[in-house]
């Protein structure tokens, strides 16, 4: 991921992990690149709600399993790209497992979750979703439109290929593994009624 023609200093997971416990604000770490999450964010109410809407759905449908949800705060390690990023949410199920020497990288989410925007939606569809894909324990991938209604889910397949569905208005996305269940509509309560006068 570039987003400038300047080369960046390439920086060690070492010096990342340091740098990042002492920051007042969020960086990803990708290919040895640091990038900071406010400045590739959208930010927008409607972008902030969708989230907020994902989470919800995602804990109300986990109620009674061994699995649960956790919000862009939660750091998540990428093997592929030595890389480390703040989805916008992200399951995992039993205990969680932590990346070598720290307590605040997850290395075993199940499902994630981004909220497409303008800033983020070619990474998010392309290079993030490559290096999502070497995370072992991962078996979907959803990206959500905050430009219009429209959901798409990746479920990672028996012989590690991804199976691609998409979701509309009145639809429901479903996952298995634990069983989840998505109403389309309810990922976007309000969304698009958060235009600031």
């Amino acid at each position: 991921m570039t987003t400038s023609a300047a080369p960046r200093p390439r920086v060690s997971i070492e010096a990342y992990l340091a740098m990042e416990a002492a920051a007042t604000e969020k960086h990803i770490l990708w290919d040895g690149e640091v990038f900071s999450v406010e400045a590739m964010a959208a930010g927008t109410i409607v972008h902030n709600t969708i989230c907020a809407n994902v989470i919800a759905a995602l804990n109300a449908s986990l109620r009674g399993s061994r699995c649960r949800v956790v919000t862009s705060d939660q750091k998540v390690w990428v093997p592929r790209k030595e890389g480390f990023v703040y989805p916008d949410a992200t399951m995992l199920c039993g205990r969680a497992q932590a990346y070598a020497g720290t307590t605040d990288v997850l290395t075993n989410a199940a499902l994630i979750v981004e909220v497409l925007s303008e800033g983020t939606e070619v990474f998010d569809r392309g290079d993030k979703f490559e290096g999502y894909r070497s995370i072992a324990s991962l078996r979907h991938y959803v990206m959500v439109s905050s430009r219009h209604i429209l959901a798409e889910h990746f479920a990672r397949t028996g012989d590690d290929g991804w199976l691609l569905r998409t979701y509309g208005p009145g639809d429901e996305l479903r996952v298995q593994g634990p069983d989840v269940v998505l109403a389309v509509d309810e990922l976007y309560r309000m969304a698009f009624d958060a235009d600031v006068d």
